[in-house]
This record gives C-alpha cells, structure tokens and sequence, in this order.
C-alpha cells in the first residue's frame, strides 16, 4: 500500500471558472503556499479553516491514493495542526453524502491505514449562520495596517483573560478600531468562538499554545466529527 508521507499537490487549479468558484488564495500571513479552490464552497471552507486557532497549513488535492482495483482518491484538502498531527477535509454539498456513502467508508479506511482521520464538511457546517460570510469580511483587513503599540497592547490584554474578554472592551482599552481588531482575528493574534460572532459583548480569546486532541477540536471548529465506517 502506498505511503502518503510526503504529501505534494496531485494537480494543480489552473483555469477559473465564474460559475464553479474555481481560484487562488493567496494569504502569505497563513502559509506562504497558495491555497486552491475547486468551487465557492471549498473557498468558503479554506476561509473558516484559516481562522481556526489550531490549523497550521492548508494543502490542496495534495495526495492520490488507491482504493481499489479500478478506484483512486483525491482528497479536497489536507490540513496540518499546530502539534504536527494532519487530516483529510472532503467538501460536499449534504444531498449528495448518502449516495457517497460506501465510497466515503473505503476512504476513511483507507486513510485510517495511516492513522489520519477524515472528514465531510457539508455547506451547513461551512456557511450556516452567516459564518463564511463573516470568515471571507476578516480576510479583507489581515492586510490592513495598524499601529504595532496598540496590537501588542490588545494581544497582552487579551491574553491575560484566558477565558475571554468582550470586544467591546478590547477596543476601548487598547484604542482599537473596528477594522484594527478584524486585522487581529484575520491573523490569528487573538480567536473568536467556531460561530465568529463579533457583537460588542462577544468574546475573543488568546491564541491557543496547546492542543489536547486535535481532530476533536478541529471537529469542534466546524461542528462535525471524524467520519465513521457504517456496517
């Protein structure tokens, strides 16, 4: 069986594409690799991924492997977590789960093989309440620029409250902005809660340093859980 160790892209996104959302993005303060997306979908999922607090690269159909005789995979994403530990993402639209659902169990088993876990991530855990949308409005201002005394003071504060501090109250304390807070989260200087609410009373939270399980965690983040071989 062959090793997928050394994960490399199994073909490049070359040509864009108005009505499959097909592209490129680019996020050096992410990952110095560009990320590619084969529809608006998979876009609206690498743009959640960025912002979880444990995700540490984003890889594109980044491995071809067997199944079967006749049968190969190619997984959507391969992300690595901050301890080193990886994943396979598949992104699909939730109709079309069930009628998957065998060849979805052999890739799981297949991927078990290695001791990594695999997920499907539907539009519901990806866009619901909005959270994409939200996700794509932070990528705008993680290039924005701002005043690296008040950012260091609002990470300080911050992380002095590791159970988390209102918005409301970093930004007047620290001087923030609106947009100069947003840049914060974008770059991952300090995190919101899976749902990116940004009320004036919703929390943000220091960064996190460890990880306890993180194929838990990241399940967590999308509200999902590793995908389960059914009899």
């Amino acid at each position: 069986m062959e090793s997928i160790s050394k994960p490399t892209p199994a073909r490049q996104v070359v040509t864009r594409s108005p009505k499959r959302g097909v592209g490129i993005l680019n996020c050096p303060w992410f990952q110095p690799v560009a990320i590619h997306h084969e529809s608006r979908l998979e876009k609206h999922f690498v743009l959640r991924a960025m912002l979880s607090p444990i995700v540490r690269g984003i890889l594109h159909q980044p491995f071809e492997i067997t199944l079967g005789p006749k049968e190969r995979y190619t997984p959507d994403f391969l992300l690595t977590f901050l301890n080193g530990q990886r994943a396979v993402v598949e992104v699909k639209r939730s109709e079309r789960i069930k009628e998957l659902q065998d060849r979805l169990d052999r890739i799981a088993d297949r991927l078990a093989d290695d001791g990594i876990p695999f997920f499907v991530v539907h539009q519901g855990q990806i866009e619901g309440e909005r959270r994409a949308e939200r996700a794509a409005l932070f990528r705008r201002y993680a290039m924005f620029s701002v005043d690296s005394q008040r950012l260091n003071d609002a990470v300080a504060l911050v992380c002095s409250r590791p159970s988390g501090i209102s918005i409301s109250s970093v930004m007047k304390r620290c001087r923030l902005s609106q947009p100069q807070l947003f840049h914060a989260i974008a770059r991952r200087l300090v995190v919101l809660g899976p749902k990116l609410l940004t009320s004036d009373s919703d929390p943000v939270y220091p960064p996190l340093t460890e990880i306890s399980d993180a194929s838990h965690q990241f399940g967590s983040w999308f509200g999902c859980a590793a995908w389960r071989t059914h009899a």
